[in-house]
């Protein structure tokens, strides 16, 4: 009975060292950085601190995400732990929650099998992130954001098809400022945005885009076709904007009357189509 204490109370010792002191975090931090690199080239992690806990999880903290070597978000710190799946070997469930910019994020890595064709599933929710902190929105659209985003995300990737996805997300108290000022307007305000999207392969479908603000209120649908780098994806959307009095005014002094539209049009909402890239849309009344 002694023996049998003395030897549970040594195998327990024996885990809690090699789980603290002799657990290759390297190692850890290589394989992370793979599996990133596996399911997308342009994108790598670097890891500012990372340990391994018990019950088995592993504790990230100061992980930034770069695009094409630019950094373009930070993780203040996450969780990470296995699921059931991995430990019977029918595949990789990996659970993972954090912080990044104020806000919360949680999601499930699942990859079928243990083949090189198997497909890698990513689903991340997310609640009140911070905008104005993500260097990416700024990086990709050349536009400076201010708000809180939530909602989901789905990413599939498998070695023989097309990349899917999908994403659910909404805006909160949003500001954007432009960089081009058309008609001399730099901010627009928005207290929620709204966009429903799908991913097949390079192709991004916009089944819904809706803007409602105190300047204007916007609907859009349309593709985007998706380049390397991101910014240089061409657009191709068309919808309707409704433009609010104050808003309306503004344009008044910049616009000269004879190219108004009639009082009916803008009931309706003008008709808008917007094309060119990420960075450089082109915006026209049609």
């Amino acid at each position: 009975m002694k023996k049998g204490i003395l030897y549970a109370v040594f195998s327990t010792i024996a885990v809690v060292f090699f789980l603290y002191y002799l657990f290759p975090i390297k190692a850890l931090e290589d394989y992370i950085d793979y599996q990133v690199y596996r399911l997308n080239p342009d994108f790598r992690l670097t890891i500012g601190d990372l340990g391994l806990y018990y019950p088995p999880y592993v504790k990230v903290g100061d992980l930034t995400v770069h695009h094409l070597q630019k950094p373009i978000l930070t993780v203040s710190s996450a969780r990470v732990r296995p699921g059931l799946a991995t430990f019977l070997n029918s595949g990789t469930i990996v659970a993972f929650n954090g912080y990044v910019h104020k806000g919360r994020f949680s999601g499930t890595i699942n990859r079928e099998g243990n083949s090189p064709e198997g497909s890698t599933a990513l689903d991340v929710d997310l609640d009140g992130i911070q905008l104005e902190d993500i260097n990416g929105l700024r990086l990709i659209s050349g536009l400076s954001f201010s708000g809180r985003v939530a909602g989901n995300i789905v990413h599939i990737n498998e070695n023989t098809k097309p990349d899917q996805g999908k994403a659910d997300l909404v805006f909160s108290d949003c500001t954007i400022q432009l960089a081009d000022k058309p008609f001399g307007i730099n901010i627009m305000r928005f207290s929620r945005i709204e966009m429903d999207l799908n991913l097949q392969d390079q192709t991004l479908k916009v089944n819904r885009l809706e803007m409602t603000g105190t300047q204007i209120n916007a609907r859009f649908d349309g593709t985007m076709a998706v380049n390397s780098p991101l910014e240089r994806s061409q657009l191709k959307l068309t919808g309707k904007v409704q433009l609010h009095a104050e808003f309306m005014a503004g344009l008044k002094k910049k616009i000269p009357a004879p190219l108004w539209p009639d009082k009916q049009t803008f009931k309706n909402g003008l008709p808008v189509s917007v094309t060119g890239t990420i960075q450089s849309p082109q915006l026209a009344i049609k």
